[in-house]
């Protein structure tokens, strides 16, 4: 009964969602800035380790990438993104970031398999996604929903004028889908207590921000090395090194 209401809730929260589903478009452009960054920047962590085949594949493939981290926030599809650090759930009556991580990765392989590589890495840019959702706490703790829009806002406007959130090094690896996410979503939640006192917003998001941009970079870049060296390092036989 429960499980039936809680079903039912989800279906009338997408209901609302699709509504105002062309003012989430002009936000989605936005917001997808910050995930092609972070995209881009663990890519070239690949290179700065000497992960070179691995980086020298992804930066041929990154607009298949990114178009697939745009595709993830479609459609309100946004609302299955968060993923609470302690009860491993998504918001009342939805789906979460773990599962959502799971299943794109899954459909990234069964396309590997048939040998759609654009299609495999277009979900596998979907995936990305919600590795790097798992790094903000407003996605992992449900009692910060009410600020996710203005953070998110303040990151773009600082991203490319006022600060440098690059990370030039280190890559963070896991064993499984659930690792990266859970463990993410662990040191999103822990990045906020340690600030959240904070009076200064400015400085509080600051440092926040180039916490979990970080995480983000480095978390990404051992995601796409281990989707890499399990999945495509024997098959990638057009894509090696150039020769100096």
């Amino acid at each position: 009964m429960v499980k039936r209401i809680e079903n039912a809730y989800g279906r009338v929260v997408r209901g609302v969602f699709f509504a105002v589903n062309p003012i989430k478009k002009v936000a989605v452009k936005t917001t997808c800035i910050i995930h092609k960054f972070i995209n881009i920047q663990s890519i070239q962590i690949l290179h700065n380790e000497g992960e070179m085949e691995a980086w020298s594949f992804y930066k041929e493939h990154i607009r298949q990438l990114n178009a697939g981290v745009k595709w993830a926030d479609s459609d309100f599809k946004s609302s299955n993104h968060f993923f609470h650090y302690e009860k491993e759930k998504g918001l009342y009556g939805l789906s979460n970031a773990l599962c959502e991580c799971e299943k794109y990765h899954k459909i990234s392989l069964e396309h590997l398999k048939k040998g759609e590589l654009e299609k495999a890495l277009f979900y596998l840019g979907a995936a990305c996604h919600l590795l790097q959702d798992s790094t903000v706490p407003h996605h992992v703790n449900n009692k910060l929903l009410k600020k996710h829009r203005e953070f998110e806002l303040w990151i773009i406007s600082k991203l490319f004028n006022d600060y440098d959130f690059t990370q030039e090094v280190g890559i963070i690896r896991n064993d499984s889908v659930r690792d990266y996410i859970k463990k993410n979503a662990i040191f999103a939640n822990a990045t906020h207590e340690i600030y959240r006192t904070i009076e200064n917003k400015e400085e509080r998001y600051y440092l926040i921000a180039a916490d979990i941009l970080s995480r983000a970079q480095k978390t990404t870049a051992g995601f796409l090395l281990d989707f890499y060296n399990k999945n495509l390092q024997n098959r990638n036989l057009q894509h090696r090194i150039p020769s100096a």
